[in-house]
């Protein structure tokens, strides 16, 4: 009993006693800090779930094991060390950065929430990857004698692929290996590719006698984020791929001889996605095809715009855009917009009584800074639509209308 006696005079009478730690930083709760069901009165669940996850460093760490467990067990992994370092560069930032990404999903302010069950979430990712897998082809190329290999990713049961429009340019012979191994044939129906203005880097490839060919999943919604995770799939069967971000999307970006319109640039590089590539969201739905590349890291067309150009391309063989019939250059500071060149007679510029050194400084309600960006909104929109163009002219402003033209020629 001398023990506790000596413990309990640690505190005289006079001295106070230490205060509390608050309710929030405590696992246990006096009565009087209860609500009627047991909660702490002053804390809201999101507030609770920020501070929990801001107390877990290694949350993020365990989510990411766990997805890689998950897809291991699947088998659908050959090759496991390259899934491990892709998803170690990935999340190379830290634990703290994934922890600040679920603090913002428990705020509300994260596209995607952190999961809480890593097995399962890695499960169904595996899954999707490996249905989506199945829509993508190896395709080779014969040109000059040289057989080269991209991919292609299956869009029509009866043999029609969507491919890199610039892979397959000077191609003298045409080869898809479908599953299994089999090779067939294959010959260009169409392709939306354009060197002085914008396309979509496509190209429509039909495989002869197929008819019961994998199809790809496209999403037709337009995609508009910024450092968006997703997954590359570069291999058929989803048997290779790598985490990345889509850093930004919805802009006109100049790549492999063109301008992709709303392209979606990566963090990937032209090794973790080839051209052809498949971008996929977490719920197996193709985001993206990569057609491009930029300073050394794969650009995406939007599935969105692919799924509108193998419509067209099998149906007409073409992709018709509204032409205006101008030739310029982006405007050189402090002026913003596109200086115009020269104008073609007769065309939509000319009717609109457009001049050489006019700068176009918006087209409809969207504003324009570069020549990217006015070639990307004018692959927006078809023959035949009234257009009203801002003009700046000597310093003056001025709207004008006109009605496009189409045009097969690769111009603005």
């Amino acid at each position: 009993m001398a023990a506790f006696a000596d413990g309990f005079d640690e505190f005289s009478d006079e001295d106070p006693l230490p205060r509390p730690l608050p309710a929030e930083d405590r696992l246990w709760r006096h009565p009087s800090e209860l609500g009627s069901l047991g909660v702490s009165l002053p804390l809201d669940p999101i507030t609770v779930r920020r501070r929990w996850l801001a107390s877990q460093p290694s949350r993020a760490s365990a989510w990411t094991a766990g997805l890689v467990g998950a897809l291991l067990a699947t088998g659908l992994v050959a090759l496991g060390t390259h899934l491990a370092s892709a998803i170690t560069a990935h999340t190379a930032t830290g634990a703290a950065d994934l922890s600040a990404r679920a603090s913002a999903a428990a705020s509300g302010l994260a596209r995607d929430p952190v999961p809480d069950t890593p097995t399962a979430i890695g499960s169904t990712l595996a899954a999707n990857m490996a249905a989506a897998g199945r829509s993508l082809l190896y395709v080779d190329v014969v040109r000059d004698g040289v057989e080269i290999r991209t991919l292609g990713v299956g869009v029509g049961a009866n043999g029609m692929v969507l491919a890199p429009a610039a892979s397959l340019a000077g191609a003298t012979r045409i080869v898809v290996a479908l599953p299994g191994g089999v090779l067939h044939d294959a010959s260009i129906v169409g392709q939306d590719f354009a060197a002085r203005a914008a396309s979509s880097g496509l190209a429509l490839v039909h495989v002869d006698g197929v008819s019961n060919m994998a199809v790809a999943r496209l999403s037709t919604e337009r995609f508009a984020a910024r450092d968006s995770l997703t997954v590359a799939v570069s291999a058929p069967g989803g048997r290779r791929f790598s985490f990345g971000s889509i850093v930004t999307s919805a802009q006109s970006a100049p790549a492999n001889g063109t301008v992709l319109v709303d392209a979606m640039p990566t963090d990937l590089t032209v090794s973790d996605a080839p051209m052809g590539s498949m971008l996929l969201g977490a719920d197996g739905q193709v985001l993206g095809i990569v057609t491009g590349t930029s300073s050394g890291r794969a650009v995406a067309t939007p599935a969105w715009i692919a799924s509108e150009v193998a419509s067209r391309l099998a149906s007409v063989g073409t992709v018709l855009h509204g032409w205006l019939g101008i030739e310029g250059t982006t405007a050189a500071p402090p002026q913003s917009g596109v200086e115009v060149g020269t104008v073609t007679t007769p065309s939509a510029a000319s009717a609109a009584g457009l001049r050489r050194g006019d700068v176009i400084v918006s087209v409809g309600r969207h504003r324009v800074s570069t020549m990217a960006q006015l070639q990307g909104l004018l692959y927006l929109t078809h023959p035949g639509q009234r257009l009203s163009l801002g003009v700046v002219r000597h310093g003056h402003h001025a709207v004008v209308t006109t009605v496009l033209e189409g045009d097969e020629r690769g111009q603005p």
